[in-house]
């Protein structure tokens, strides 16, 4: 059964709701309609008495600011000699480990000039209602109806003939989820002239400079911690920017000192993130799951503590795929930056790093083989969202370019 979530008619019929979507077309990417409208979300959204407890609206919100809007436009505008229009209707398939992750996506499209539709996760989600409650009253107050009306955010149980009949209505199909996920959907046709793209399964990695740490400052220091603890710990860390290995890069009584005042700083900033019980038993059970299949020769801090290290001789793709997240992190100590490279595959995402020059991170980057790496960002910034994504310009598929042959 379908569920409406958002949409400018009242209509519960599906079919009905894609027809009208089709037949109203597309707008012009960076009109006037769609950049007020995303600025007043933008600000709607800085005032949501929800956002003391939930900073990820507040970053949502920053990202979309006017600025910020022009920014896009800028980039988004760098073809000379073509005419950019909309690519048409867009079906997102949103996530249900990082609740406002939709609202990028579809506010790039809304941007694009295009019509949305969104199946949004059934997991209850406050931040997720509070953005819904906003569209709502913009409705109620007669506002933006030309991206209102182009817009409709539903849910529904994983059910492939629903997905289906939306998916016959679509020009684009973005999906976001596991492995398993992208495969089921990916089985589900497309019309011929649509395109889709899928963020899977990824990882986030990071590695810190044991000899750059040594020299940051008692004073500094809770700063950093901070910024590394709000990269493994906001979302349980089921991100798929979250690192979920440490590499300490140095020679070992370096690193020991490194380690003991950065987990230490780290253990002290941790107390502000609710710890559920179940991420408790999923690290406990993660951390003896792989002690037992050697991957791990120590457990550091105990399992009440947030987080739990592990240390290992290596950690690969198959040590990040049995490890869940849930604020536990496998640390491994390697002589210099290159040898991470050995160590990464297709799977791994995100590189966050402290303490390294633009030389070693270029002569990393050169070694890798495969899909390795699409981001490198410095600590605190893994959760950051960029219009690349996964190595893809989002607007690439948001949008579609008309040659224009010169005379």
């Amino acid at each position: 059964m379908t569920t409406f979530l958002f949409s400018s008619s009242d209509d519960s019929d599906l079919g009905a709701q894609l027809k009208r979507l089709r037949a109203l077309g597309t707008l012009q990417p960076f009109s006037p309609a769609v950049t007020e409208f995303v600025g007043d979300f933008s600000r709607r959204v800085l005032k949501l008495p929800q956002l003391r407890a939930h900073p990820e609206l507040a970053t949502l919100a920053h990202w979309f600011r006017s600025a910020g809007v022009a920014h896009l436009e800028r980039r988004a505008s760098a073809v000379e000699g073509n005419r950019i229009l909309a690519r048409g209707l867009v079906f997102h398939l949103a996530p249900a480990n990082v609740d406002v992750l939709f609202a990028y996506a579809w506010l790039m499209s809304v941007l694009s000039g295009n019509t949305n539709v969104a199946r949004l996760s059934q997991k209850p989600s406050a931040q997720r209602d509070a953005l819904i409650g906003i569209l709502g009253a913009m409705r109620a107050e007669g506002l933006h109806a030309q991206v209102l009306e182009r817009t409709i955010l539903l849910t529904y149980p994983h059910d492939n003939a629903i997905t289906a009949k939306i998916s016959s209505y679509c020009h684009a199909r973005i999906v976001w989820g596991g492995d398993a996920t992208v495969r089921t959907i990916r089985a589900i046709p497309l019309p011929p002239l649509a395109v889709e793209l899928a963020f899977p399964d990824r990882f986030g990695v990071a590695a810190i400079s044991a000899h750059a740490l040594d020299a940051v400052g008692d004073g500094d220091l809770p700063s950093l911690a901070r910024r590394f603890a709000n990269d493994v710990l906001w979302f349980g860390q089921q991100a798929c920017s979250s690192p979920r290995c440490l590499y300490w890069i140095g020679d070992h009584e370096t690193i020991a000192r490194g380690k003991a005042r950065l987990w230490r700083a780290v253990s002290e900033d941790a107390s502000r993130f609710e710890d559920e019980t179940a991420a408790l038993m999923s690290r406990v059970t993660d951390a003896h799951l792989l002690a037992a299949l050697g991957h791990a020769s120590t457990i550091d801090g105990g399992f009440s503590s947030l987080p739990i290290r592990l240390q290992a001789g290596s950690s690969d793709g198959e040590v990040r795929e049995l490890q869940s997240g849930n604020g536990l992190v496998v640390e491994v100590e390697l002589a210099s930056l290159d040898e991470v490279g050995a160590q990464l595959d297709d799977r791994d995402q995100t590189l966050v790093q402290f303490g390294f020059e633009p030389v070693e991170i270029d002569a990393l980057l050169a070694q890798l083989r495969g899909r390795a790496i699409d981001r490198v960002v410095p600590f605190g910034r893994a959760l950051d969202f960029h219009h690349v994504w996964d190595g893809t310009d989002l607007f690439s598929v948001l949008r579609r370019q008309v040659t224009l042959a010169s005379v």
